[in-house]
């Protein structure tokens, strides 16, 4: 996933320019790319709903597929991460399924209560992700093979530790960190004050284009807007309807603002964006490519930590074939989220809200009794249409 470009041909100001570009795209709460495809989610939710009688549009069915796409979010804003700095994670299903055997080994096997069973699972998934970092940074075998060779080894150490069983039942306690809802009243409060305060971004970001780079396009700033409105109303619907905001959508809330501000507002941030632009111009200018890998490699494996714990908690339990192809919906929601596999581009929402609409599809399927092979099928597909969607427009902006 490493950008290759030949000797003499490094143009640092080129790269910092399209990394600066890229980092400001990153600042928007909402960018075009992300109006898209809430247009596209209000259209497949419309289509699902006729199709399955009115069951779809149902609040509990809306919590459901909430709950359902949490972990794939969480997963797909690390591994946008690594793409944007021109790596890549295929390991990502065996990782989380490790950390969730950790999770359930410390809840079930050793009684540990729920704190610490969190964070040993998160360091776990520190390690593992250090590991795999080590191999891509000091010994310079491409992230495609290490997090292949994850992959297998991963879930093969898994299958070891359990003689490929199931873990169960963990404490009600730790499910509810999945399963759980925020009381109704409490839920319309946090989601109207998270309206305002994303409305008020997204003015204050607009005004600063204004006055910046003579940016006057209210349209745009009326879509965005509209789309917020849109968004946060239909959760304030679901959540009236059927109790709560779920608490596995409260670890998206808070892991995907940390990570954006991360991204948007830290030097890890502005030195991803250039170090997938243009690997040998970020050498040049000083950036610490080993400690930047390190520490992205480092991220996602906190991830690991995270999702595992979620799934554990899901599910009540740790099964064989827990992640199984994960890493593929990860990488798939980040690219129809606008991340780039050659690096340089993405953002933290795109990966979040491509997660939560290929999740749609998936739950809609699944309402419509479509075959699960025929979802693998199709699943398949739109993974294929995003990478060729992704190529097309790497080669329609020069990047290919």
């Amino acid at each position: 996933m490493k950008n290759q470009t030949l000797p003499g041909t490094v143009r640092p100001p080129a790269a910092a320019v399209s990394a600066g570009s890229a980092g400001r795209r990153a600042r928007q709460l909402i960018n075009p790319r992300t109006l898209t495809m809430v247009v596209v989610f209000v259209l497949l939710a419309v289509v699902f709903n006729v199709a399955s009688g009115d069951i779809f549009l149902t609040p509990r069915n809306l919590s459901l597929l909430l709950r359902q796409a949490s972990i794939v979010a969480l997963v797909a804003a690390g591994v946008s991460i690594l793409m944007i700095m021109g790596e890549i994670d295929l390991s990502i299903g065996s990782s989380v399924y490790l950390c969730g055997v950790v999770a359930a080994s410390l809840q079930i096997t050793h009684g540990l209560g729920v704190v610490p069973t969190i964070m040993l699972t998160i360091g776990v998934g520190i390690l593992m992700g250090l590991w795999q970092g080590l191999w891509v940074v000091t010994v310079g075998v491409p992230s495609f093979i290490v997090t292949l060779a994850g992959l297998l080894a991963f879930r093969g150490i898994g299958y070891y530790a359990t003689d490929a069983a199931t873990l169960a039942p963990v404490s009600m306690a730790f499910s509810a960190l999945s399963e759980g809802f925020v009381p109704v009243i409490a839920s319309i409060v946090a989601l109207v004050i998270a309206y305002l305060a994303a409305a008020a971004y997204i003015l204050r970001r607009h005004r600063v284009s204004r006055s910046h780079e003579g940016e006057t396009n209210t349209l745009r700033l009326a879509s965005k807007l509209g789309a917020l409105t849109v968004t946060v109303g239909l959760l304030i619907w679901v959540c009236a309807g059927f109790r709560g905001i779920p608490t596995a959508l409260i670890w998206v809330a808070v892991i995907g603002i940390v990570l954006w501000v991360v991204m948007t507002r830290t030097v890890f941030g502005r030195n991803a964006y250039l170090t997938g632009s243009n690997r040998e111009a970020a050498v040049l200018a000083g950036i610490p490519l080993a400690r930047q890998l390190y520490v992205g490699f480092m991220l996602m494996g906190g991830l690991y930590g995270i999702a595992g714990v979620l799934m554990t908690a899901r599910i009540g339990a740790s099964t064989p074939t827990t992640g199984m192809y994960m890493e593929l919906d990860a990488i798939a929601g980040a690219v129809i989220g606008g991340t780039a596999l050659k690096g340089g581009i993405g953002t933290i929402p795109g990966a979040i809200v491509g997660a939560i609409l290929l999740a749609t599809i998936d739950n809609g399927m699944s309402i419509l009794n479509i075959s699960s092979f025929i979802q693998l099928v199709i699943k398949g597909l739109v993974l294929l249409f995003a990478l060729a969607f992704d190529s097309f427009m790497s080669k329609r902006n020069g990047r290919g």
